[in-house]
């Protein structure tokens, strides 16, 4: 798998799912969780979701976080025993590609903002389908970074960098858009859509959430931008954000459906 934008710390993830919390909230509830439901978060991260997901199963139903970096599954762990419910959550290092899990063993699968990091999503999404009994449900949520926008006079360079951050800091930047199709050809059915907006008003605030660094240095690397551009571009973000007028958007995809 492509980690894409290099290492994710515990610190991006918590002010990343402070911005998408409505949207986490959301796509629990299309999990359809019953107390005693048997769970799955793929790309668990340090337990954002497999903490309060504890809560919708009850003490009678387990929830299972798996993620490829053990650091971070180090971090769910001590997280799940601090909130108490270290008896109801584990987490394990793995790969989504390959989940060490037998057939139908989950009520429901869920996974937020990890298919950005992959090369091959449709190799995930079929492991999660077969994990997840018939009549179970599966659950993406993944940023479609083609819809990225920020407020800026410099528009035609604001479209460069948004393509560059999409297209080469990202091992698939458009992901939100192909959730859809995925579990369509997985064979998931009684699909549901819903796009949860993001916006941000702080360009500081953007430029953590965006790798905007990474960004520029890879536009100049690429001859897609100069080091004026980039300084040109970056100089309007910051005098929108020194006015109290920056601000930015993009959209997240959540798709639901139940296994056939």
């Amino acid at each position: 798998m492509t980690q894409g934008l290099g290492y994710v710390d515990p610190g991006y993830l918590d002010a990343a799912a402070r911005l998408v919390a409505g949207g986490k909230r959301l796509s629990h509830e299309r999990m359809h969780i019953a107390p005693g439901a048997t769970v799955l978060d793929v790309g668990c991260g340090p337990g954002t979701d497999t903490i309060p997901l504890a809560a919708l199963v009850g003490p009678a139903g387990f929830v299972h976080g798996i993620d490829r970096d053990a650091a971070m599954v180090e971090e769910a762990e001590r997280r799940a025993a601090d909130a108490g419910v270290a008896d109801q959550v584990e987490h394990r290092a793995g790969d989504a590609y390959a989940l060490p899990w037998a057939d139908a063993t989950f009520d429901a699968a869920r996974c937020e903002r990890l298919f950005l990091h992959l090369d091959h999503p449709e190799r995930a999404t079929a492991e999660m389908v077969r994990v997840t009994r018939p009549g179970g449900r599966v659950v993406l949520m993944d940023t479609d970074w083609g819809t990225r926008s920020v407020d800026t006079p410099e528009v035609e360079l604001e479209r460069r960098i948004a393509r560059v951050l999409a297209e080469r800091c990202m091992a698939n930047g458009y992901s939100g858009r192909r959730l859809w199709g995925l579990l369509k050809t997985a064979g998931v059915g009684d699909l549901s859509l819903d796009l949860v907006p993001l916006h941000v008003d702080s360009y500081e605030l953007w430029r953590l959430l965006s790798r905007m660094d990474t960004a520029f240095g890879e536009a100049v690397a690429m001859g897609v931008m100069t080091e004026d551009e980039v300084r040109r571009l970056d100089g309007s973000l910051r005098e929108k954000d020194a006015a109290g007028t920056f601000f930015a958007s993009t959209t997240v995809m959540l798709v639901a459906g139940t296994k056939g």
